[in-house]
């Protein structure tokens, strides 16, 4: 039956725009797949980002280098480790302590890193400390360096920023005077796993030296040394850990000051090899220092001081240690008679040979009693040829103006050759009432505060992979090793932290010998 004309065109529209609405239908579906797929990939994309930390482009990494960098061990080769634990200046303790045991036993030192953190991690018993070493860790908290700033840290990520470690090659060159001597291998995890997977070893391959107290045992390389025990509790014979065959020996602590003994005169010469080469040589802090030192006048040409006052017995006995360094700066490099020196302490001189009472402290060290001290009146003892110390104008070489808190009088101008620099962890020397008679007796006295703007590549120190800056640990190195290059160093008494600067930084930065067990400290050639 054939169609009318009316239909035939209402039938042809009919198909002509079903046939529109499916080609618009096709390229719909196509955008919306390639939309889908564009959205994919972008999600892909930042999954991809998402695994990589969100580094600031101004950033100096820290370089973390792999175990077995400076040795390749051997197939019947023996080992050394130990668990490191408190301060920085603490672990570079058992560091050196770890450095002769490894060599006087021929044993391959497993060297853990340094952890740096506020507050550290104090001494505990073998067990507990090794349980604490593997509970502080990092892993599986990678998300916690891709939160921007303004993001609220979750709980888990709360400590993160506020602990890390590093290795030792950071702060020290391991491949001059101490590869030498002993073997190293990087150890990148302080677990029992990690020593049998990385050495191939079985457990009964370690033998543990578990202390149960903080000076368990003292190491004495002279079997007929009468060297009394001290602090330490029990007595060790080199012999008896050179019979231990086994491959591993884990000690725990071996922190202590003369913990292992050198006395043998090979011995002797090795720590000081090893106290030699344990100078802080990165070159961005050495760098640093150089640049502050030059402003004072160069290496030799001024004081150094380190002053302790912020933390533990340090701030009970605050008073006490500076006017001991106080005085020792008078005697020195002043010719005030005591009734001038009582005028310059403005009459405190008795209110400072006081401990602070008021301040309770809790912690592991014993320090010497200074109950001898307290009344210790005012006294001067110069040298003959203290006239040649005084001098009315600054060092030629100085290049930074002495501005001293108050005006010079006739008596203080004549002290301006005298160039002080003091290393502190006081956040104000200026403005602290400890250091107040220094800064009112020497008119040039200088602070790490007076040099900010050397310090910016400081601020850009950082462990990346976690976004960790590292300023707040380096700035006391950089102040020590300052305080180090002076002629003459003055120290805070029970610090390890002047003990490194006194035995071994001043010595090396000023050519001279670094002291060994008492040994002198005369000036090279």
């Amino acid at each position: 039956m054939a169609l009318n004309p009316r239909r035939r065109i209402a039938l042809i529209a009919a198909g002509v725009i079903v046939f529109f609405i499916l080609i618009l239908s096709n390229r719909h579906s196509s955008n919306t797949n390639s939309s889908l797929h564009s959205t994919h990939q972008l999600k892909q994309q930042k999954q991809q980002n998402d695994k990589t930390p969100l580094l600031d482009n101004d950033a100096i990494p820290v370089i973390y280098p792999p175990p077995f960098t400076l040795h390749q061990p051997g197939p019947e080769e023996k080992f050394l480790t130990y668990l490191p634990h408190s301060g920085f200046h603490n672990q570079r303790i058992e560091l050196e302590n770890a450095l002769l045991l490894a060599s006087y036993l021929n044993r391959t030192l497993l060297l853990p890193p340094v952890f740096l953190g506020n507050p550290a991690m104090p001494w505990l018993r073998y067990d507990k400390m090794y349980e604490r070493l593997l509970l502080q860790t990092k892993r599986g908290l990678d998300h916690c360096p891709q939160l921007g700033p303004d993001e609220p840290l979750p709980s888990e990520c709360l400590n993160y920023f506020r602990w890390t470690q590093v290795p030792w090659s950071f702060f020290y060159d391991l491949k001059k005077g101490i590869q030498d001597n002993v073997r190293i291998i990087f150890r990148q995890d302080l677990s029992t796993e990690w020593i049998l997977d990385t050495l191939q070893v079985q457990s009964s391959d370690i033998y543990y030296m578990k202390d149960m107290s903080p000076y368990e045992f003292r190491v004495y390389d002279k079997p007929d040394s009468a060297t009394p025990l001290a602090k330490f509790v029990n007595r060790i014979d080199l012999a008896t850990l050179e019979a231990i065959d086994t491959r591993v020996l884990h000690f725990g602590s071996v922190f202590g000051t003369y913990r292992v003994l050198a006395q043998t005169p090979e011995h002797a010469e090795l720590l000081r090899t090893f106290r030699s080469e344990m100078i802080f040589r990165n070159p961005i802090l050495a760098e640093t220092a150089a640049r502050v030192v030059r402003q004072l006048g160069g290496v030799d040409q001024f004081v150094g001081l380190h002053i302790r006052v912020g933390d533990g017995l340090f701030k009970v006995r605050a008073s006490i240690h500076v006017d001991d360094i106080y005085h020792k700066l008078v005697d020195a490099f002043t010719d005030l008679t005591v009734d001038q020196v009582a005028y310059y302490e403005d009459y405190r001189h008795d209110q400072d040979r006081q401990e602070n009472e008021d301040y309770e402290v809790r912690q592991l060290r014993k320090f010497k009693p200074i109950n001898e001290d307290l009344n210790k009146p005012i006294q001067v003892d110069h040298p003959s040829n203290i006239q040649d110390m005084l001098g009315d104008v600054p060092p030629p070489g100085l290049t930074r103006s002495c501005e001293p808190p108050s005006p010079m009088d006739a008596t203080t101008k004549r002290f301006q050759k005298t160039v002080i620099y003091i290393a502190t962890d006081t956040p104000s020397p200026r403005t602290n009432p400890l250091l107040r008679k220094i800064f009112a007796t020497f008119p040039c006295v200088f602070v790490l505060s007076d040099f900010n703007e050397e310090l910016h590549d400081l601020k850009r120190i950082q462990v990346v992979e976690e976004k960790v800056k590292l300023e707040s640990y380096l700035i006391p190195m950089v102040d020590a090793m300052i305080a180090a290059q002076g002629h003459s160093f003055f120290g805070t008494a029970d610090s390890t932290f002047s003990s490194y600067i006194e035995r071994q930084l001043h010595p090396v930065y000023t050519n001279r010998p670094v002291k060994v067990m008492g040994i002198g400290n005369k000036k090279k050639d």
